[in-house]
């Protein structure tokens, strides 16, 4: 089924029928301490937002390469999601494979916080509350990366890494040829850059549900229904593909699905 937005260059491609999904939220949020006991159950639930961070030199935030050596010609840029790290990331998308299936080095930077996370427009976390300037830092170390001989840049991002992929497509297309996202959708409110995108939902996905959601208490933010991604984002070519029985985890099908579409795109 092919859902078109508004006249661009904008179009979407979900890959299987969605239903109407439940709202049930995961409780993942920083939640205020306290004793257990009996009446626990008729207490409300108080969320309380990550504390705020200062933004750091560059030099202090870990930037891996893997392989290390030489740059190659092609260049993953590999973000994970808020509360994660890039070593769960490198696992769960079996990322470290794109060094022989793409001929590619692997770049893994990190979050900022005690629970990792991008400013990537509303949300999420420490990075979101504080206004660290996470494209502004991967457009410097992009640059650098450029500079040592990549010439394909790839952006791949998991939930909040994927947000933050989005934001830094929509403002610095310049820098980037490929966006691949997860579990994730555009969090700034508006976005002009013209990049080529494929975005993997789970159709199960409650964090980041395909239908929307007015807030989502942990995130202590709302996202636009899926539907709507093309509008956000005009001049963008987004392949949006719909994955069933997917939550808001990483498919055991997501590398090979992002693997053939970037070999397919050269």
């Amino acid at each position: 089924m092919v859902l078109r937005g508004r006249p661009s260059r904008a179009w979407v491609r979900v890959g299987a029928a969605v239903g109407i999904l439940g709202v049930a939220l995961l409780g993942v949020g920083v939640l205020d301490d306290g004793p257990a006991s009996s009446a626990a159950a008729d207490t409300p639930v108080v969320l309380t937002p990550d504390p705020l961070v200062p933004d750091v030199p560059d030099s202090l935030r870990p930037l891996v390469l893997a392989p290390e050596g030489p740059v190659r010609d092609t260049v993953v840029v590999a973000l994970h999601g808020y509360t994660s790290n890039p070593d769960q990331l490198r696992e769960r998308l079996g990322a470290e494979a794109w060094a022989d299936e793409l001929d590619a080095t692997p770049v893994y930077p990190t979050g900022l916080g005690a629970r990792p996370s991008w400013k990537a427009g509303v949300c999420c976390g420490s990075a979101a509350r504080s206004d660290v300037g996470d494209v502004a830092y991967l457009a410097r170390q992009i640059t650098q990366l450029r500079a040592r001989g990549a010439e394909r840049m790839v952006l791949v991002g998991y939930s909040n890494g994927g947000m933050l992929a989005y934001r830094f497509a929509c403002q610095r297309p310049d820098l980037v040829d490929d966006v691949a996202v997860l579990n994730a959708t555009i969090t700034v409110a508006s976005c002009e850059g013209a990049f080529d995108a494929l975005h993997l939902a789970g159709a199960s996905d409650t964090a980041v549900p395909v239908q929307g959601a007015a807030v989502v208490p942990y995130l202590f933010t709302g996202f636009r229904p899926l539907v709507d991604l093309p509008a956000a984002a005009p001049n963008a070519t987004l392949d949006i593909r719909v994955l069933p029985g997917v939550g808001h985890e990483i498919s055991p099908d997501a590398h090979g699905i992002i693997t053939d579409w970037l070999l397919a795109r050269g």
